[in-house]
């Protein structure tokens, strides 16, 4: 607890409770620091989901306006990150699911069909792209093709618990599953990874779906725009 007559914490070391509560007195400039601190997880949470760039892009921004307008329901009783989390899994899913009405290529049902059921024979991994061949031997990028190649219903956990690192509870809370779903899934999905990678998940999940500055900037500055507040610089 700060002693009286402390000074008050710069914007870049506040909590995410002080910035809220800044945000909630009017300094809305305040929640591009807010962005600027969870961009690289939403971003990556939406792509993993999305398995597109611009969508996954466009899924954030998204979260982030109906973060910014939902504000006042935000009690913090749980981090800030989790619930931004939740609400970027909630905008990238529906987008989905309106993409399966189109196409009816989504499925986000459990796709066991038994306990000796052969994961691997169900997946289809795309062809290399002509980048794909100059970059082969690059783990970084073999793994994001083989993560996007997940059945739905495990690309969604692995990429809150593998990826960003979200607890089995936040995982859960994100997506609505009991926890010990959430356990048999990440296993799961790991197994499918290591099986098609050797075990070389391990060694480079943290490096898929990178979170460029120029992606970050581009983000922060659309959010603004829509929400007709000036930046802070």
């Amino acid at each position: 607890m700060d002693e009286p007559g402390a000074i008050r914490a710069t914007p870049d070391t506040a909590s995410d409770l002080d910035v809220v509560a800044r945000i909630r007195q009017g300094d809305g400039a305040s929640f591009e620091l807010i962005m600027r601190r969870y961009n690289r997880r939403l971003y990556r949470i939406a792509r993993g989901i999305l398995r597109n760039e611009a969508e996954a892009e466009d899924a954030v921004q998204e979260a982030y306006v109906r973060a910014y307008q939902k504000l006042d329901r935000f009690e913090g009783k749980g981090p800030l990150s989790a619930w931004l989390a939740r609400i970027t899994v909630n905008e990238a899913l529906g987008r989905l699911r309106a993409a399966a009405v189109v196409n009816n290529s989504i499925s986000l049902d459990d796709p066991e069909r038994g306990e000796g059921a052969n994961y691997m024979a169900e997946l289809t991994f795309p062809g290399p792209s002509p980048e794909q061949d100059a970059a082969r031997g690059e783990f970084r990028r073999m793994l994001e093709v083989a993560i996007d190649a997940l059945p739905d219903v495990y690309r969604l956990v692995f990429v809150l618990r593998g990826l960003e690192e979200l607890s089995v509870a936040e995982t859960a809370d994100c997506l609505e599953l009991e926890q010990a779903t959430v356990k048999t899934r990440y296993h799961r999905a790991r197994k499918i990874l290591q099986e098609h990678l050797a075990g070389l998940v391990q060694a480079t999940a943290g490096e898929a779906f990178p979170f460029a500055g120029e992606r970050c900037d581009r983000i922060v500055a659309g959010v603004l725009r829509r929400l007709g507040i000036r930046g802070q610089r």
